[in-house]
This record gives structure tokens, sequence and C-alpha cells, in this order.
């Protein structure tokens, strides 16, 4: 591509996008005296179904099925106020279309997806200068063969176990699987990325990539990627057989769960992992009451049996609700609900908070807004802020008067 078509190219996009924003635009959002969710004007026609939010500076970022939103607090003069940028690859000319039932998630510096029309490929863009139109034509292209010459397919989890693909930092984590096997056995891959601020705009670029074999049972066909998290200097992963943790310098370190059940037989089911950060305590909870339960208070460097446990809500419940870490502390959303959640080597505590003009709206992320002022939540059906003091206001059952947990 030339750079001359390049530039028209971005010319085009540049006014087809800013021409979608009409006179909707607003400066700041009004607060009214009533402290439920009051839905955003701004976020209306094509641009109502949103995937996540994310504060960036002094930007809000909404995460939309064709590629990204960015609106600025502070606009300049001879500035734009917001832009709605598609992602876009260099040789697939068409629409591309990120899968409905994915999350993806998004940092300070990127933001990676994968296409419904590019299964096998993920793409990261960066967030240095998100307003600026070349950024959506700038994802670093990253091949499954590149990753593994044996590369088959992806392994992904659904939106409801978390993001297909997983961030820290400047690394990737992404789980595969491998051809020419009929047991099509598990891989793993650690990336790093860094930002490249040569040449026009700010592109993405890969440092390392690491692979591993899933940790496999000899004695026993096939796996399967149940979970990950996020810890301070790497990723904790659970599978079918396996609970470990992979650093970010490439070491990884294996806990063996006990797969004897309560009853003598040797049992495989699923489980999850769920990180309080407000108590550091992080959960790798185990759906069937037939197994034990652990728990890590360092980063998942070690792990215990959860023993005289309590909670108000059983595991098999919890595991429907995505996770959200905000302000230090840990919440949960399912459909409309949000729910606070406070976890210790000894109990989970699940309370329900107000959602107020929010039913009948599925919540996708949960976001500051204005700084601290606010807090905002993405949703299938547009967003709705609130004021920050009035986050934590309890649900009010009609008929049982506090409700602290539950469904």
């Amino acid at each position: 591509m030339s750079m001359k078509f390049s530039i028209l190219l971005i010319v085009f996009i540049s006014l087809m996008l800013f021409s979608c924003l009409g006179d909707e635009t607003e400066t700041k959002p009004i607060v009214e005296d009533e402290t439920g969710w009051i839905k955003h004007p701004f976020y209306q026609h094509d641009f109502k179904a949103m995937r996540g939010v994310f504060e960036l500076d002094n930007h809000i970022l909404t995460l939309h099925d064709f590629g990204y939103g960015a609106k600025t607090y502070h606009k300049l003069e001879d500035s734009v106020e917001a832009v709605f940028l598609n992602l876009n690859v260099a040789h697939y000319p068409g629409k591309l279309h990120k899968h409905s039932d994915r999350s993806f998630p998004i940092n300070e510096k990127y933001l990676p997806v994968s296409f419904v029309e590019l299964p096998n490929t993920i793409f990261v863009y960066s967030l240095t200068k998100p307003m600026n139109p070349v950024t959506a034509m700038g994802g670093l292209e990253i091949k499954g063969e590149d990753i593994d010459p044996e590369f088959r397919q992806f392994s992904t989890l659904g939106s409801s176990r978390g993001n297909t693909i997983s961030l820290n930092e400047d690394y990737l984590f992404l789980a595969y699987e491998v051809k020419n096997n009929n047991a099509r056995p598990l891989k793993f891959a650690l990336i790093e990325l860094k930002e490249n601020t040569e040449g026009i705009g700010v592109g993405v670029e890969v440092v390392s990539i690491q692979t591993i074999d899933a940790p496999q049972r000899e004695d026993l066909v096939g796996n399967q990627f149940l979970s990950v998290i996020s810890v301070n200097d790497g990723f904790i992963v659970t599978t079918f057989f396996s609970l470990f943790k992979w650093r970010f310098d490439g070491t990884i370190k294996e806990f063996e769960r006990d797969p004897i059940d309560r009853d003598g037989f040797e049992r495989y089911t699923t489980s999850f992992l769920i990180n309080d950060p407000n108590t550091n305590v992080i959960l790798c909870a185990e759906t069937s009451t037939f197994l034990d339960s652990y728990y890590s208070t360092d980063n998942g460097e070690t792990w215990d049996i959860l023993r005289n446990f309590v909670s108000n809500v059983d595991f098999v419940t919890l595991d429907i609700l995505n996770f959200y870490n905000f302000k230090g502390n840990l919440y949960g959303t399912y459909n409309s609900q949000i729910f606070q959640i406070s976890i210790s080597p000894n109990q989970l505590i699940v309370n329900e908070l107000d959602n107020s003009g929010l039913v009948g709206n599925k919540i996708t992320g949960i976001s500051s807004y204005h700084k601290d002022s606010l807090v905002m939540v993405s949703t299938r059906s547009g967003a709705f802020y609130k004021p920050s003091a009035d986050f934590l206001k309890p649900k009010i059952n009609d008929s049982m008067g506090l409700f602290s947990g539950g469904f």
C-alpha cells in the first residue's frame, strides 16, 4: 500500500467517523439528586452496544463490536471531542467482527483482540494515542504459526469465564492446541510486547515468545483450559489436571491438587480462579463439593486447603459472575446486577449493590469516570453512570430489608 493511498484512507476514515458524532456531544455528565444509575446520553445508535469501558488518563475508552471509542475530558480548540474507530487489518479490506461470546482485555498500553474472520490470529493495538485514527490501522499481527509451528487453534474461554486473551503489563497469555495429535494437548504462550514509537503513530512489537506444554496426567487423555488470572509477577492458570504459576521470567511453579474425592474416587471437574485485591487472597474454587478448594495469600507461590470456610454463595453460583478488580476491590456482575465481593481464608461474602436504573441492561464493564467523581458501567444497551459516593449503596429488597448477598 503506497504512502499516498494510506494517507487518503486515513483521512476518509477520520471524516467518516467524526461525521457520525453529529450534535450528540456533551461536555460533562449531569448528576441529579437521584442516586440511581443515569443513562449517558452520548452513547446512542450504533455506539450503544458496548463490550467494556476503561478510563485512560483524560479519556474514557469504550469497547464496541467494531472497534473502540475514545472521548476526551479536556477538548482542545479546533480538536474533536470524541472518535469511534473501526479496528482495521491492512491485508483484509472487509469489515471485521469480534466474537460475540468472548471478551477482551485492555490496559494503559494495549488493546488485544481476535476477529471472527481471522480466527487463528491475534491483533494488538497501541493505546498511546487513542484518538489518532492511525492507531486503529497499526495493530500488531501475531499468527498462530508465529507462536508455534504445530499450532492448530486457540483454546478460548467464554465471556462468562473471563477474557479470551489475558493481559498483564507488557505480557500476553494465550492458550492453544497443536495439530497432528489425536489427544489435541493444550499448550500455552507467554508473549512479551513493547511499543514502537518510530514512524507514523505508535506501533507494537514482539520482544519474545515462550511456549510450554500444559501439565498433563500421563495416564489420561485430553485436557481443558479453565481459568487464568494476573498477579504481580505473572499468571496463575488452572486446567482439568493442573494449577500452576507462570512467571514473567519464564519459570513455572506447579501445585499438585488432590484428585481423590470425599468418597475415595479419582475425580476431575472444573475450577476457577478469583482474586480479591483488597485482601490479596486468591481462590482456586472447585465447582464440585466432592473435591477440596484452595487459597493462596502470596500471589500463587503456595496454596492451602480451604477449611472451616463460610460463604453466603456456593461456588457453582459464584461461577456465573463476571469479575472485575475496580479501585482495589473485587466486584462481580450478572446481567444487570452488581455485587461487592470480599474474600478471606475463612469466608467469602457477596453483597448486592443498588442497581436502580440499570435493570434490564447487561453489564459488560466497570470504570471510574471523570477521575474519581463518577463510576461508569458499560452495557449492551448503552452506558450508565452515578456518583462514586453512591456506588456502594446496598440494594434494598422490598420484602427483606437490606439485601446482603444471594441472587
